[in-house]
């Protein structure tokens, strides 16, 4: 089967690799159709973020049923469905208190990172981690629901009040479906990013009441002019960080989801003194349930955030969409797309 397979920084390339096998009577053998581009697999690539040498890459996927074991029950051939790649054991110490998206197992399960992911033609997994599809969703359109449940994690660990002035650094796939969870939750808020291009499909495709601007000092006058405080702050970006914890109001939070690194200082004092939170989310916990239940009901439109699609074949034109140009070794912030999706033949 024709695969996507990383070898090192820059140096990723189709191979052809052995169909996986099912070897346990509950697990499935899914035919891949559709797999989202996550900033995750650009870090890969790049070299900013650590995978295993020869895995292939890949996880925000969904296909067909096209075997299933002996015990499985809930699902047969020919059903449509969409993938949680987020494996966890359920027995060790992170699952049993309730960490399941830190599984101690997770350095050599992790799908796409330390295990073989979804740019490829098949893949097992247990019937577990597989949701069936209702007719009306498309495989593109399903892709969103791994990234979309990561969303929902990070947002349950906050107190969330519908009046929350917000503001969500990065107007990609993340940031994008940020607004739109939240959203969901009856927050309005404003999307930042430096990207005028960007910024006018974003504007195109926001949710109601929420509004674009190319620079935070811009939202934060537009938002809270009187006292340029707010209540929330999701950086997806991973280069603002705590440089904008003096805006965040007495009991804001700072939600930091952008795999980028560096090094960020903040006074310890002004932290306990006004109360604020700054949390790092990652992963899916909990949540995979109701992203479906969200892309099936059409809460968030999976359809308007996926901007680009190309054939499995095509992945270098469809990593220099995102501003990921393999060929030359350079990463740079895309201006033309939101949410990419290969498709395989």
């Amino acid at each position: 089967m024709l695969s996507l397979v990383y070898k090192s920084a820059w140096d990723v390339a189709l191979e052809e690799r052995p169909q996986p096998q099912i070897t346990q009577d509950n697990q499935v053998l899914v035919r891949i159709h559709a797999t989202g581009v996550c900033g995750t697999d650009l870090g890969i690539v790049s070299g900013k973020y650590h995978a295993k040498s020869s895995i292939i890459l890949g996880h925000e996927s969904a296909g067909e049923v096209v075997q299933v074991g002996d015990r499985v029950t809930t699902l047969q051939v020919g059903d449509r469905v969409v993938i949680d790649p987020t494996y966890y054991c359920g027995q060790c110490n992170m699952c049993r208190t309730g960490r399941q998206n830190h599984c101690l197992h997770k350095s050599t399960t992790e799908t796409g990172v330390s295990s073989d992911g979804t740019f490829t033609d098949y893949y097992v997994t247990e019937d577990r981690f597989l949701y069936k599809l209702a007719d009306h969703v498309s495989y593109a359109e399903a892709t969103l629901t791994e990234p979309l449940s990561c969303m929902l994690t990070g947002i349950n660990q906050i107190q969330l009040l519908p009046n929350f002035r917000t503001i969500i650094l990065g107007a990609g796939p993340i940031g994008m479906l940020y607004s739109y969870a939240l959203a969901s939750k009856g927050v309005s808020g404003s999307i930042v990013d430096i990207s005028q291009d960007r910024l006018h499909i974003a504007n195109a495709i926001a949710p109601e009441r929420w509004d674009t601007h190319n620079s935070f000092e811009s939202a934060l006058e537009h938002i809270s002019p009187s006292d340029r405080q707010v209540d929330l702050i999701v950086d997806t970006t991973g280069a603002v960080g705590t440089t904008v914890l003096s805006n965040l109001a007495h009991g804001g939070y700072m939600m930091l989801v952008g795999l980028r690194d560096g090094v960020s200082s903040f006074n310890p004092k002004e932290i306990v003194d006004r109360s604020l939170k700054i949390i790092g989310s990652i992963d899916s916990l909990g949540t995979f349930a109701t992203a479906h239940y969200m892309i099936e009901r059409n809460l968030i439109p999976a359809s308007k955030l996926i901007t680009h699609t190309f054939a499995l074949q095509d992945y270098e034109e469809a990593f220099q969409t995102l501003g990921c140009n393999i060929s030359s070794g350079t990463l740079t912030p895309s201006s033309n797309a939101i949410k990419v999706v290969l498709q395989s033949t």
